[in-house]
Order: C-alpha cells, then sequence, then structure tokens
C-alpha cells in the first residue's frame, strides 16, 4: 500500500496543488516535506490521516479525530482526494463535488466519495461536544451533561456510512471484507501489522508520560486503520512493562534492538516490576527512571519503538516535524534508524523537517519543497 497523489482545493494555503508522491511514475518510498512554517505541511499529514479514516468500514463521528486547539481539517477542505495505490489498483478517497475528481489512466481505479454534508456534522459535533467550553467546577456534572449531548447528538447525526458513494470497489472486494472482518479486534502484533493501516506522530505530544501505575497495565490490541500517536493511550512506559509480561521473547529482541540503534550513551537496563517502573542505565553507572529522559531522547525513543513495532510492508506513516527536539546528532540517529526500518519493514514513509541535517539523508527526487509549489 504505498500514498501516491493528493489534490486539494481551498484548504488553509493550499488554493490548489497536486502533491505527487511518486517519482517516473513509480511510488516513492521515503519523502521528504519541507518548507517554512506555515508552508501547509502539517495540513497534508492531517488531511491524509483525515481522508484515510474513510476506509473504516465502520466509520462514525465518534473515531474521527478531533483538535481542541482548532476546527477539523475537513471542515476547512472544498475538495481534497487522496489516490492509494494497493496491488496494482488505485482506491480513491474524495472528500467534496465529484466535478474535481481526478482520474488515473494508468491504473484501474476505485472509488469512495464522501459529499460536503458531512462538514456540518463534523462543525455540529465539534461545537456540541467537543470545543464546548469547560466553566463549570463540578467535573462529574460536566461528564453527565457531555454524555447526554453525545447521545443525543450521535441519535439524530452519526450516519458517516450512508454518505459515502461507492464506485468500481469490486475492485477491492478482497481488501474491503479483510478490513470489515477485522476492524476493532483483539489482535497480536504480527496480524495487525500486516493489515492496511496509517500512523500519524504530530509535531507535539511525543513525551513519555510520570503515570503511576498500581497494577500491570495492557496495551491496546485492536486493529485499526488509521492511529495517531498519544501520550496517553500509548504511553511508552505502559507498553514497556506489558510486553515485559505478557511477551518476554518479544519484549527481549526489541530492547535488544533499543539498546544497539536507539539510545546514545545509555540504556533501557531492566523493568522494575515491584514498582512498575522502566529503569535506564548510563555508560557511567548511574540509573534513572525512564520519564527522566531528556525531551530529544523521548522523542526519539517514542518514534523508533512505534516503527519498530508497527511497521510493514501495508503501513504508511507519517511524521510531522520529525526532527523537533533533536540535537544535530540525534537528527543523525533518527534518520539512520528511519532508512533502516524502512528497508527492513517496506513501508512507506513520510515526514516533515526545517532541518538541513535531516534533507542531507534524502534524495532531492524525494525533497518535495512546499515553499516553491504554494505560490
Amino acid at each position: 500500500m504505498r500514498i501516491i497523489k493528493l489534490y486539494v482545493l481551498n484548504c488553509g494555503i493550499f488554493s490548489k496543488i497536486l502533491i505527487d508522491f511518486t517519482q517516473k511514475n513509480q511510488p516513492q518510498e521515503l519523502i521528504c516535506l519541507s518548507g517554512v512554517n506555515g508552508s501547509g505541511k502539517t495540513t497534508i499529514m492531517d488531511l491524509i490521516i483525515a481522508l484515510a479514516s474513510f476506509l473504516n468500514p465502520q466509520i462514525s463521528i465518534q473515531n474521527i479525530f478531533f483538535d481542541r486547539l482548532k476546527p477539523n481539517i475537513l471542515t476547512r477542505t472544498e475538495f481534497a482526494q487522496l489516490d492509494i495505490l494497493i496491488d496494482n489498483k488505485i482506491l480513491s478517497l474524495v472528500l467534496g463535488d465529484e466535478k474535481y475528481i481526478q482520474y488515473n489512466n494508468d491504473y484501474p481505479q476505485a472509488f469512495m466519495i464522501v459529499n460536503n454534508d458531512i462538514k456540518s456534522i463534523i462543525k455540529q459535533f465539534e461545537d456540541i461536544i467537543v470545543k464546548k467550553p469547560v466553566d463549570k467546577q463540578d467535573k462529574r456534572s460536566i461528564e453527565i451533561e457531555e454524555l447526554k449531548d453525545l447521545k443525543g447528538f450521535l441519535t439524530n447525526n452519526d450516519s458517516i456510512i450512508q454518505k459515502i458513494i461507492k464506485k468500481n470497489l469490486n475492485l477491492f472486494d478482497n481488501l474491503l471484507k479483510n478490513l470489515e472482518k477485522n476492524i476493532y479486534k483483539e489482535l497480536d502484533l504480527n496480524t495487525r501489522c500486516k493489515l492496511p493501516h496509517f500512523y500519524l506522530f504530530n509535531s507535539h505530544d511525543r513525551e513519555i508520560l510520570d503515570i503511576r501505575y498500581s497494577s500491570i497495565p495492557k496495551d491496546d490490541s485492536r486493529y485499526k486503520i488509521v492511529y495517531k500517536y498519544n501520550p496517553h493511550n500509548d504511553d511508552l512506559k505502559k507498553l514497556l512493562i506489558f510486553y515485559d509480561y505478557a511477551y518476554p521473547k518479544e519484549y527481549n529482541a526489541l530492547i535488544k534492538w533499543i539498546n544497539t540503534n536507539v539510545l546514545i550513551g545509555k540504556k533501557i537496563e531492566r523493568i522494575d516490576r515491584p514498582n512498575f517502573r522502566v529503569i535506564i542505565k548510563t555508560n557511567q553507572g548511574q540509573e534513572h527512571v525512564l520519564e527522566l529522559l531528556s525531551s530529544g531522547e523521548e522523542s526519539l525513543l517514542i518514534i523508533a519503538i512505534q516503527l519498530y513495532l508497527k511497521a510493514s510492508l501495508n503501513s504508511v506513516i507519517m511524521i510531522d516535524e520529525v526532527d523537533q527536539s533533536l540535537h544535530p546528532e540525534f537528527q543523525e540517529k533518527i534518520m539512520e534508524i528511519i532508512i533502516k526500518i524502512q528497508k527492513e519493514k517496506k513501508c512507506q514513509i513520510i515526514i516533515s523537517s526545517h532541518s538541513v541535517n535531516i534533507w542531507r539523508a534524502f534524495k532531492d527526487e524525494a525533497i518535495i519543497r512546499l515553499t516553491e509549489v504554494v505560490k
């Protein structure tokens, strides 16, 4: 599975743009979005994740990603089309009027089209639930009120599936049946990784939280088509403690890989099971808990571990501002890891960066310079 094109009309800085992720009509495996602040790097990744959500056979308003800091990307877009190459066939995920659809003459093409009605539903959901001001002291009364609001809203509006127009989807019968069969089921890691999925690291939230566990935390093993890293749901300490208990063989392989390829001047020494802590040991013999890593070390470790566990032939991994909080030495290290993972797992990886050190790791044709594209 590979993203090959994204066509956008009137979204943020973009009035009309075609982002081509191919080179000589072949999908690129490792791509860098470059450009000044405000050139649309984050917008592109947000759009890809939002459109990819349409693949979910059980899609509803509850599993669309929302951000309390800004309106949902789909409500700010007139038209968008994401072309995905799967087994030499194109599946186009479309938002907006069909008259703007881009047709491909090189491959058989199918469409899943969501018209603009979805925008008003998303906006209502944001107004009623997501961005409702919290100005009361009684947290429980707020939660009860939000629950009532949510139930009332879903009764009348949660019908995104009915709004999807499908064309030529018989081309992807096997894929869609597989998605329907496995969506939200608890699956082992190897099975999940073989299924199509998109994973986004946004430019913030790459941190390890100081969560004090009192029992062994269970890692979420449900299959989802679209993932977005969240430090609460995907807490790295939780993952390592759980893997040490539930999958010792996989845990030992992961720790060996981390200590060989990721951390500089220190290593993951052990899990302190009685106290539910991950212990780090420096080359000087000093020990500290996982949460006391620097912000750069945290970012490096989070990206590396999630890539190691999630990347596969059928995955598209996106990392926004991969260089954030990273010293130049760590920037070189993260690119070494990304290139190594891409070659081993055969996934597609799209990153964005402001750093010349990061750009140097890419072939010139693999850098999409948005500052030049957006006029």
